[in-house]
């Protein structure tokens, strides 16, 4: 498969958001076919992930290197480990454009060990991509609530 890329303007806070995006163990709380997200090890902005999710009805571990760069709003990963996956490459970058509104580009690679008709791949990325980066910005927004709330004594 060909990179394919998500590009929006989400009204979240930019920081808010990357710490959505790098805080992995959260995942199964909000990422559809996301089981369970295990942190191997984490030094100096890298961090390996081992994830289960369910893919095209399969359930699928793999495990990823995460590289995370604050300053520049990006975070970008590497396959180390999958019995389903080829390659699994790609990568977040994240811009505050203004007062609670994020320039958003997510960017992803796959190629999967078993044949998988391109027509399946495709349809399946380009109509999950969206969803995927809509529900961060929504978990995003609820632990900004969450932690307000929290702070007003709420």
């Amino acid at each position: 498969m060909d990179q394919v890329q998500f590009h929006d303007v989400l009204s979240v806070d930019s920081s808010q958001l990357f710490s959505t995006i790098t805080h992995y163990e959260d995942y199964p709380q909000f990422v559809d076919g996301c089981e369970s997200v295990q942190l191997e090890k984490r030094s100096d902005g890298k961090i390996r992930v081992s994830y289960e999710v369910i893919v095209m009805g399969q359930r699928v571990n793999y495990v990823l290197d995460h590289q995370e760069n604050s300053e520049l709003g990006r975070v970008e990963w590497a396959l180390v480990e999958s019995r389903f996956f080829k390659k699994n490459t790609g990568s977040w970058k994240v811009e505050s454009v203004g007062h609670q509104k994020s320039d958003v580009i997510y960017s992803l690679e796959l190629e999967f060990k078993v044949p998988v008709p391109s027509f399946i791949l495709n349809r399946l990325v380009k109509r999950n991509l969206p969803r995927l980066v809509k529900s961060f910005e929504k978990q995003a927004k609820q632990v900004r609530v969450n932690f307000e709330d929290s702070c007003l004594g709420n």
